[in-house]
């Protein structure tokens, strides 16, 4: 593959190639080098034939799920959105081009890094970046109290800027993807294949279902629910109270000034709610949410597996009420809010904070 991409002589065009792989996964695996300028790289290499494989190993896959998955999965819409995104991770130009954004957006944040792009060593099959050091999370979860809420809180705060303020989200939430750099006191993120664009209406929409949820306000949590589409309307009670139990457990922490992820039991908690909801959902669920929820689940696992204890409330109101004067210039109220509720839980945040802001210290 990579002499396919880089030409019969590839070798001459490094100065090091080690050919033992420091990293591999399911698509590819990753090789250390060293640039003829002399800067360290990580050169990831897709294997032969995955790209290829894709639609085959996916009508495989619901060959094999179909018989045992419950009417309320929606499989083929689940395995449609999964084909999307493999597509997309086996597009290394895309990565590439994608890398270079979530660069771009988080130059000036001194908590991450992101590398550089070695655009004469790369192709749509092999990409080669800066070489970033640092441990995955599953070795913070070893380290002090202090450390592991730094990594967990920094971790969610990228997740809220990415969903709130860039609307530009790398969806992957495997721990390897995110390292930790002690010595520069850094996140660096080193993989954007799984990444995934939002338009600014739905992530306002999503939002405003966020903040129902941790404000506990049943009523606009449902409203909004059936304007994004989540529901239809024809819902048996049960199911609605399995959606709005499931929805303010996880809403939880944005509404805690201080939220312990090591005691929460967030998942054994919502476990309880999910046959309910598989049996008797009645349609999908918006199609960018099967991503969205993939990495907002691992934040929140990973905050759990780190024990770690967050402001989260003043984190998620701190985002939120920079979406929402954004969408208030895009969108200048013109008319009533279709549902009361909506414009005081989108209004009532920037208040409160407005008149914090003004008490003496």
């Amino acid at each position: 593959q990579i002499a396919a991409s880089l030409g019969p002589h590839w070798r001459s065009r490094f100065k090091e190639f080690e050919d033992q792989p420091m990293a591999a996964a399911s698509i590819g695996q990753v090789h250390r080098a060293i640039s003829l300028g002399g800067k360290e790289l990580a050169l990831k290499i897709q294997y032969p034939g995955v790209a290829d494989s894709i639609d085959a190993d996916i009508a495989n896959l619901g060959t094999f799920l179909g018989p045992f998955a419950p009417r309320g999965l929606f499989l083929s819409t689940a395995l449609e959105e999964l084909r999307s995104s493999m597509r997309a991770e086996t597009d290394y130009e895309l990565e590439g081009r994608l890398t270079d954004r979530m660069r771009a957006l988080l130059k000036d944040d001194p908590t991450f890094r992101v590398p550089e792009v070695d655009w004469e060593l790369s192709s749509d099959r092999v990409l080669a970046t800066e070489l970033l050091p640092g441990v995955p999370f599953d070795q913070v979860a070893s380290m002090s109290q202090e450390v592991r809420n730094w990594v967990a809180s920094s971790m969610l705060r990228l997740t809220l800027r990415e969903l709130f303020d860039f609307h530009l989200m790398q969806t992957d939430p495997n721990w390897s993807n995110f390292l930790y750099d002690d010595e520069r006191r850094t996140l660096n993120l080193i993989d954007f294949g799984a990444t995934m664009e939002y338009s600014h209406d739905f992530c306002y929409s999503y939002a405003l279902l966020v903040k129902a949820a941790a404000d506990k306000d049943r009523e606009a949590l449902l409203h909004i629910s059936r304007e994004m589409g989540f529901l239809t309307g024809g819902e048996s009670p049960e199911f609605l109270e399995a959606h709005v139990g499931a929805a303010f457990i996880t809403g939880e922490p944005f509404g805690a000034e201080e939220y312990d992820f090591g005691t929460c039991r967030m998942t054994e908690r919502n476990s309880d709610y999910i046959a309910t909801m598989l049996n008797g959902r009645l349609t999908p669920p918006p199609r960018f949410v099967y991503t969205l929820h993939r990495k907002l689940s691992g934040a929140f696992l990973s905050c759990m597996r780190l024990k770690a204890t967050i402001p989260c409330r003043a984190l998620f109101l701190s985002h939120f009420e920079e979406l929402h004067r954004r969408h208030l210039a895009m969108h200048p109220p013109q008319h009533p809010p279709q549902h009361p509720s909506l414009e005081h839980q989108a209004g009532a945040s920037v208040s409160a904070q407005q008149q914090q802001q003004q008490q003496p210290e």
